[in-house]
């Protein structure tokens, strides 16, 4: 498939996209208010609700503004580069997971919407978490290893 074809085709499935969808296709999420989709041989992860998606969209890029001084990166107006950008989906929703529930040893995120919900009721808005809290989760946020092929 040509990857603008690919790219046109990918908006029309996508009405609402997933701003988490490397979190999810990391499988280390799940969200009830995403639907993933395979197109041609990647995954995609729509969201079925746009007040959810507005949460999401907001908190996610209050993570990446508070991240760009620890990766030393001045400016960037989107996505960091796609390793940065799995630390920060991932360690940003585990951290906030964990600053909720109080369980440090959680290394999954059940349900992305609820959590992103749970936090902005209990402080309120996306600004006002406690990113000093949750920057430590995404530090240390490791991807999982490449798989060598054996031969």
């Amino acid at each position: 498939m040509d990857e603008d074809e690919y790219r046109k085709t990918y908006q029309q499935i996508t009405e609402l996209q997933c701003v988490f969808e490397k979190a999810l296709c990391s499988l280390r999420c799940n969200c009830s208010q995403g639907e993933m989709f395979r197109l041609a041989d990647r995954h995609g992860v729509t969201c079925k609700n746009a007040d959810s998606q507005q949460n999401c969209v907001a908190l996610l890029n209050h993570l990446r503004s508070q991240t760009r001084f620890v990766f030393k990166i001045n400016e960037i107006d989107g996505p960091f580069p796609h390793n940065k950008e799995i630390r920060v989906q991932n360690g940003g929703l585990l951290g906030i997971q964990k600053l909720l529930d109080g369980d440090a040893s959680t290394e999954m995120v059940a349900d992305v919407s609820s959590v992103v919900a749970t936090a902005v009721e209990k402080y309120g808005s996306v600004e006002n978490l406690p990113y000093d809290q949750i920057m430590p989760s995404v530090m240390a946020f490791k991807a999982r290893p490449k798989r060598r092929n054996k031969k």
